[in-house]
């Protein structure tokens, strides 16, 4: 029997996960219609964008009702085509697109690793995903998180060969600033050019931006908004699930709170780059990318619990070990048992139903509980990270590329 038999053989498997996860998305929706249906992230864009199609200023206080716009200018004139359709046509288009591009990621994600990646396959782990709390919020807010991981996905994993390489992961951090630490990785992994692209991209980006929109430019980078963290909420609020947010709730802000995090920053950056590079020379290019996302939230000044999408490529990467090695040996217990805990630790059980102190959105996820979470799931992956990377390779559970 192939590693890939079990998968392959698994089509009522996944046909009975999507039947689930469509049943539990219906009765939310139909107990909490406003659950997904208010949609205010996506709001929040639409509202941006027309701030800027006005010429009115998009980083004083609130776009809509008392909720800033908080990306880069780019991100708004990209979102210009938002207000053009009525609400419910970009809500509807929104959505649907998200889906889209979820079941991009798990295509790509899946022949990264060499396994099949047919429709069965593909939508089992975007049902899987849409009940992992990160991805979940994002549907539930209209987010942005999985266009971003798409981009860098695509980009990351498409022809080595290609002119093009770059452009994906530059339009991304233009849209977000921390996939910026992507074009780390392409430089520590000798993609030299692709870095060179994306670099480029991102900066044409901006000035993009700064001719449509001068003044909000000029107030975004030069005057310090974008480095304003708690211009949505406290820094030590318990919503900010990055190691900022952890120092903050530890220590209280200030100014050592501050050098603790940047220094901390720093050094968990340049360990997730290396250990990435060891792995991308060991052929674990997904797992590579995997760490580098998930490091790209941990690091973040704020990283609200959506910001954590790249859980859907670790569920891949982790599923291959469990397809590739027998449950009897080590390597198989390993995987299996790491796979169990990141769901157990990603899965969007409720554990607060809306009303006055929650909003429409029931709260999901260990996350909710404890909102270190995610920080910990990402140190734990490191570790094993760093320990696989410095393992001999064994070709039975590296990725196909």
């Amino acid at each position: 029997m192939t590693a890939t038999a079990p998968v392959a053989r698994a089509p009522r498997r996944w046909a009975l996960l999507v039947v689930v996860a469509l049943l539990g998305h219906a009765l939310v929706a139909m107990r909490w219609p406003a659950a997904h249906a208010l949609m205010i992230d996506l709001q929040v864009y639409r509202a941006g964008a027309e701030q800027v199609l006005a010429g009115r200023p998009l980083y004083d206080g609130g776009v809509l009702l008392d909720l800033p716009f908080v990306y880069p200018p780019f991100a708004a004139v990209a979102f210009l085509p938002l207000t053009v359709p009525p609400l419910w046509v970009v809500k509807a288009v929104w959505t649907a697109g998200t889906l889209l591009l979820l079941g991009y990621v798990a295509r790509r994600s899946l022949r990264s690793v060499g396994l099949p990646a047919g429709v069965a396959a593909t939508l089992g782990i975007v049902a899987l995903a849409s009940w992992l709390d990160p991805v979940r919020t994002t549907l539930y807010l209209g987010q942005i998180n999985v266009l971003v991981l798409a981009l860098v996905l695509g980009d990351a994993l498409g022809r080595p060969d290609s002119r093009w390489r770059g452009i994906g992961i530059g339009l991304a951090a233009a849209l977000k600033l921390t996939p910026l630490l992507f074009i780390g990785y392409l430089l520590l992994t000798g993609r030299r050019r692709a870095a060179g692209t994306a670099a480029a991209v991102f900066g044409l980006a901006a000035a993009g931006a700064a001719l449509v929109a001068p003044g909000e430019s000029r107030r975004y980078w030069w005057e310090g908004t974008f480095a304003a963290a708690g211009r949505i909420s406290d820094v030590a609020a318990t919503t900010n699930h990055s190691l900022n947010g952890l120092l903050a709730r530890a220590m209280g802000e200030g100014p050592a709170t501050r050098a603790c995090y940047l220094a901390g920053a720093a050094a968990l950056a340049a360990a997730t780059l290396l250990i990435a590079a060891r792995l991308h020379r060991r052929g674990d290019e997904l797992a590579g990318l995997t760490l580098c996302g998930l490091a790209s939230a941990a690091l973040a000044p704020f990283a609200w619990s959506h910001h954590w999408v790249w859980c859907v490529p670790l569920i891949v990467v982790l599923g291959q070990r469990v397809v590739a090695c027998p449950g009897s040996t080590r390597a198989g217990r390993a995987a299996a048992a790491g796979l169990a805990v990141v769901l157990l630790g990603t899965v969007a059980v409720i554990t607060a139903l809306p009303g006055p102190g929650v909003g429409p959105i029931p709260r999901t996820g260990l996350i909710s509980l404890a909102p270190d979470t995610y920080l910990v799931l990402f140190l734990l992956v490191l570790a094993a990270a760093e320990h696989r990377s410095g393992r001999p390779v064994d070709h039975r559970d590296v990725g196909a590329g």
